[in-house]
């Protein structure tokens, strides 16, 4: 059903997005603040519809813009997030250890698997490359 090149990679970024998703249900109830549908929504979409588009060559690049996106808005609001609930002064060890940091790190790694799968569809020759 997916592609053999892009099943690993593919693999990891619909179990980054779903553990993002759990981790929201979990910690940010939807029924709790309507605000919190945002990263839900963007959960559901990230982790059920992103590998179906990144599976088809016509669709990579919206696929591709979409975990951009979603990478983007999870990160600042993760980190307004860490800044509304700030509590204490800010040192390197509370930065490290009571924010967001590590949250958004994670994210951050959805970022090279959808270029890795990106790169399987586009031809190497368009970005100087041999193939």
């Amino acid at each position: 059903m997916f592609n053999k090149k892009i099943c690993l990679p593919l693999t990891s970024l619909f179990l980054i997005a779903l553990g993002g998703l759990l981790l929201h249900l979990r910690i940010h109830p939807p029924s709790k603040d309507p605000v919190n549908w945002v990263p839900i929504g963007f959960g559901i979409v990230s982790a059920f519809v992103l590998p179906f588009l990144f599976n088809r060559a016509d669709t990579v690049l919206w696929a591709y813009w979409f975990n951009v996106v979603a990478v983007i808005t999870g990160t600042l609001g993760m980190i307004h997030y860490s800044a509304q609930t700030w509590q204490g002064p800010v040192t390197l060890q509370t930065v490290v250890l009571q924010s967001t940091l590590a949250d958004i790190l994670i994210l951050c790694a959805r970022l090279p698997l959808a270029h890795i799968i990106w790169r399987q569809w586009i031809p190497s020759k368009d970005f100087g490359g041999e193939k």
